[in-house]
């Protein structure tokens, strides 16, 4: 978030609620890290709403919102980015190929299915857990938790929409041209493949 809207007076008792929650109702069992980690999940879920509002309505809607029903409306809007996360998910996963690229094949095949097992909205959502280590063709500076690997997802299903105009041994060949051991690139695949064809 660019700016705070709420103050911290009126964000600690969401903090202490969650702090509630998560140590079993033991305030002292919580770590100073602990609660530093509990305000920015907090903070997370109010950012959402920036996201979700028309630009400049952030204000209106926090002016008409106290903390606390920003986090709960915020936290909503988390849970609906994870469903549609699974959603796109479950769509690409079919068709999916990975052209025998190590790490885009990790990513996808591995990675956001756990992710998705282990994603935390009520107490860490702004925790990306996995290393995004394939490189799609858009900056995901800044961007962390569900917003991170839903937007990187997202930019997966275009890569595949665009490679599988290709035959898949087209693609392979292409890719062996650029590297032997083309396996462990760290590349992003669809600028190899774009480049070849406009070299042709």
């Amino acid at each position: 978030m660019k700016e705070k809207m709420y103050s911290s007076e009126e964000l600690i008792p969401i903090v202490m609620e969650l702090a509630a929650e998560w140590g079993g109702m033991e305030h002292s069992s919580i770590t100073y890290e602990k609660a530093q980690e509990l305000m920015e999940a907090v903070l997370y879920c109010i950012g959402q709403l920036e996201g979700a509002s028309a630009p400049g309505q952030m204000q209106v809607m926090t002016d008409k919102l106290n903390a606390k029903e920003a986090y709960l409306l915020g936290r909503q809007i988390t849970a609906d980015k994870v469903h549609e996360l699974r959603e796109l998910y479950n769509d690409l996963i079919p068709d999916f190929k990975d052209y025998g690229v190590a790490c885009l094949g990790d990513v996808v095949k591995k990675g956001i299915p756990e992710f998705l097992l282990h994603y935390d909205i009520r107490y860490a959502p702004q925790e990306t857990i996995l290393t995004l280590d394939y490189p799609v063709l858009r900056d995901m500076t800044g961007q962390t938790g569900i917003n991170a690997v839903l937007e990187y997802v997202k930019c997966i299903c275009l890569e595949q929409q665009f490679l599988q105009r290709f035959d898949e041994a087209y693609v392979c060949a292409v890719l062996r041209d650029h590297c032997r051991d083309y396996e462990f690139l760290a590349e992003n695949i669809c600028t190899i493949v774009r480049q070849s064809v406009l070299d042709d």
